[in-house]
């Protein structure tokens, strides 16, 4: 189709060309023929080199009008002034086809347009048809969280050892205590690496329950952990994969998140909130968090609780 227009609007454009041509030649004929009727006129033989030309042309008017070519008292011939106004209305015929071209080759080059933006409306619909259909098969999705815990009040008594290794049990308590809030959530395994709590789930469907019992059981821990005079800060990274993807990439990638130190928030790749917003429901908005530098420049997007 698109093909057929574009031909069609070359061979408009070639008769604008071709009739501008017949224009210019066609007016340098009149100019030359009315020089010399007119020198004729005058009895001047400046132009005598077209008198073949003429008499032939005189030849041809009379054998279609005859006679009554023939005006005046002086009998003056008017074969060569009636073929300069068949000239000058082959000139505005030819101006008339110009103006058609033209406005012909408005209307196909407004059509191609058309046919161009419904092919490229075509080709990026299948280009979002595919890319969904990628994003799709993300259907995994793991989350880490890290836990840091710190009294609030100071003991002068007591050494830095002594309180680091507090601190720590106190961390392992609170993984621990984590895991117990939110093992309900569905199709979830998880695991314990130190101060960490890894969570693998099959199934995207239940990604927003996972969300929310993680982000409701630290809450709950940090106002809790608060009356006891501790200051509880976590850092949760989450990442979305397909079944090709090696979950040790993706722990990598988790773990890079969790060095930018972003507590208290849940922080994510592009591709997440990707494939987040393709579910009908969210409970949670993606917010931009700011690029940083991982690998390489990264968009990191922070997820926060709508209600």
């Amino acid at each position: 189709m698109l093909a057929i227009l574009n031909f069609f609007k070359k061979l408009l454009r070639l008769f604008i060309d071709m009739s501008f041509m017949g224009q210019i030649i066609i007016t340098v004929i009149i100019f030359a023929f009315a020089m010399y009727w007119f020198l004729d006129l005058i009895n001047y033989q400046y132009l005598a080199f077209l008198t073949p030309v003429a008499d032939n042309i005189t030849d041809f008017m009379h054998a279609y009008f005859e006679e009554s070519l023939n005006k005046g008292a002086n009998n003056t011939d008017g074969s060569l002034f009636l073929f300069i106004m068949f000239l000058v209305i082959a000139i505005t015929f030819l101006t008339q086809v110009k103006s058609f071209s033209g406005t012909a080759i408005r209307k196909v080059s407004r059509l191609i347009d058309r046919v161009k933006v419904k092919k490229e409306d075509e080709f990026n619909a299948q280009l979002r048809a595919e890319a969904d259909q990628a994003i799709l098969a993300y259907r995994n999705v793991v989350l880490i969280v890290r836990l840091a815990a710190k009294k609030r009040m100071i003991d002068d008594r007591r050494t830095d050892e002594e309180k680091e290794q507090e601190a720590k049990e106190m961390e392992d308590k609170l993984v621990c205590e984590l895991y117990t809030r939110i093992k309900e959530s569905p199709c979830c395994k998880f695991a314990k690496n130190a101060d960490q709590l890894v969570v693998t789930l099959k199934g995207f469907t239940h990604v927003d329950k996972l969300l929310y019992y993680v982000d409701k059981a630290l809450e709950d821990m940090r106002t809790e952990l608060r009356k006891d005079n501790w200051i509880l800060k976590s850092y949760a990274a989450i990442d979305a994969f397909d079944d090709k993807a090696l979950l040790k990439d993706v722990y990598y990638d988790l773990q890079i998140l969790l060095k930018l130190n972003l507590y208290n928030e849940i922080v994510c790749y592009g591709n997440f909130c990707n494939r987040y917003y393709m579910e009908s429901k969210n409970l949670f908005e993606a917010y931009l968090k700011g690029v940083y530098d991982t690998t390489e420049p990264e968009n990191v997007w922070t997820l926060v609780k709508k209600y």
